[in-house]
């Protein structure tokens, strides 16, 4: 009898987390969404990212922050290196930076979260920095689906 008992709650109790679980997931699934288009390829975090429509979603903001792009190459995942809770008065924006010819993503502003998400960029050498002169940077429009 104590080990029925037993059985009937532990599978309570594992139901009950269960869907804890799923209603946490559920309701931080999400939090923000939007749009951007990428004149040309990138890098993003170690991963080329083609030219093309793109949408994205951020679950949440707490490290690591990670955001879900889909775009002309399918899904990905990216995680950020860093976040800012810096609000400006700006739109939202990507913001990407060429280094040596190389475009890389440097961050993501998102407005209505006042948050920006900060991502790698390597750094050139000693060289190349004197052959190609500064670095540059060029923002892209993020339009907000939320």
């Amino acid at each position: 009898m104590k080990t029925n008992r037993s059985r009937f709650l532990a599978l309570a109790a594992f139901g009950l987390l269960v869907i804890g679980a799923t209603a946490n997931t559920a309701a931080a699934q999400n939090r923000y969404e939007g749009k951007f288009t990428l004149p040309h390829e990138v890098t993003w975090q170690g991963r080329v990212m083609p030219a093309g429509d793109y949408s994205f979603s951020l679950a949440s903001v707490s490290l690591p922050a990670m955001v879900r792009l889909q775009g002309p190459a399918g899904a990905a995942f990216i995680f950020t290196s860093g976040i800012s809770e810096i609000a400006s008065d700006k739109q939202s924006s990507l913001t990407i930076e060429r280094r040596a010819g190389k475009p890389f993503v440097r961050e993501i502003y998102l407005a209505e979260l006042g948050v920006h998400l900060c991502y790698t960029v390597p750094k050139a050498k000693k060289e190349q920095l004197l052959a190609q002169g500064p670095s540059t940077t060029e923002t892209i429009l993020i339009a907000s689906a939320k």
